[in-house]
């Protein structure tokens, strides 16, 4: 009677099996983690784009429904309908109108916004009201992060590009300055993008 011999894997056999098991196993997590955090960046980015658009559409609608309305600031002095450029954090500060109001309340439908850079980040002010008291603050909220400088420019009347408004005394006394200018040039410097700029209309120039 004939016995049959069962063929098994050798030593050897076993551990180059495992070997290349283990090689390929590596090239394909390799594979999926360059995927994943491909597609973690894409989200990042994308998320990002979401976000800067965002912060250019509140800025572009703000800036278009700027109006001719000095107000009181908290110590009761005047303030242009515009001022922006120039030094310190505050970099734009302006009545708008279109306020939204879908309660239907007795309000006014202007409203008084500021715009500030502070520790690398564009934060936007809204005050309650457009003639201040002493104790009067505005809301704040943040637009855009990694925020490394805002540039302003204002074209005005003769479509000159005015680094700061309201625009410097020419040195004519008879010369009197606009109280609004046509357009303004919003330059955002980001840490991640570079520069970035947006030229908005003042539509009630």
């Amino acid at each position: 009677m004939s016995m049959t011999r069962q063929q098994g894997f050798t030593l050897l056999e076993l551990v180059i099996a495992v070997g290349i098991f283990a090689l390929m196993s590596a090239m394909a997590y390799g594979g999926l983690n360059s995927a994943l955090n491909t597609h973690a960046h894409a989200d990042a980015q994308a998320e990002r784009l979401a976000q800067l658009q965002k912060a250019m559409l509140i800025i572009g609608r703000d800036i278009e429904q700027a109006i001719d309305r000095p107000v009181r600031d908290n110590y009761g002095d005047e303030q242009p309908p515009l001022s922006g450029g120039g030094y310190g954090s505050v970099i734009l500060e302006f009545s708008r109108s279109g306020r939204a109001n879908p309660m239907g309340r007795p309000r006014s439908h202007l409203q008084r916004i500021g715009y500030l850079v502070v520790e690398d980040r564009l934060l936007r002010q809204m005050w309650p009201v457009l003639d201040r008291a002493i104790d009067t603050t505005p809301f704040e909220a943040m637009l855009l992060d990694k925020v490394k400088q805002v540039d302003l420019r204002f074209m005005d009347e003769q479509r000159q590009w005015q680094p700061q408004w309201p625009p410097a005394n020419s040195g004519n006394p008879a010369q009197t300055a606009p109280v609004m200018p046509r357009a303004v040039e919003v330059s955002i410097d980001l840490e991640d993008w570079g520069r970035v700029r947006r030229i908005f209309e003042v539509v009630g120039s």
